[in-house]
């Protein structure tokens, strides 16, 4: 199951991204009570993602088709950190989110960070791996 060390990197973006659900900091605030599709939308990308994250780790016996999975995912944790990041702007500013923010507030904005980290360092295992493979068919 374990391919290389991948594997562990987009088990970890999972984790990640569901620890950015159970923090409840940001998804009370101030976007949420202004924007009634803010919640609905970025749990769905964020959760698309880290369902994503889980198959992406079944992939490996195709490294190319793993690959753009794992750049697909990474788009939607960007997509889902812009709009957990616009919308609280425009709600009311990071002035009044930060002014009383407590660490789960933090772990909510932090994790989706982290998370596309580890989804980036994944993808250039998976280059290392396909970058592998072609150079054992050279010699074969």
């Amino acid at each position: 199951m374990i391919q290389r060390i991948q594997t562990i990197y987009l088990l970890l973006a999972v984790v990640l991204l569901a620890i950015a659900f159970l923090f409840d900091g940001i998804w009370t605030g101030a976007a949420a009570a202004e924007y009634a599709w803010f919640v609905p939308v970025t749990m769905g990308l964020l959760g698309l993602a880290a369902a994503g994250g889980v198959t992406a780790v079944f992939l490996y016996k195709d490294q190319p088709r793993q690959r753009g999975f794992v750049v697909l995912l990474q788009y939607l944790t960007l997509l889902g950190l812009a709009l957990l990041i616009g919308a609280n702007s425009l709600a009311g500013g990071w002035g009044s989110l930060t002014a009383n923010a407590s660490f789960s507030t933090w772990a909510s904005v932090g994790a989706p960070i982290i998370a596309y980290l580890m989804f980036l360092m994944a993808r250039r295992g998976i280059d290392k791996d396909i970058k592998l493979i072609k150079s054992m068919d050279r010699l074969r």
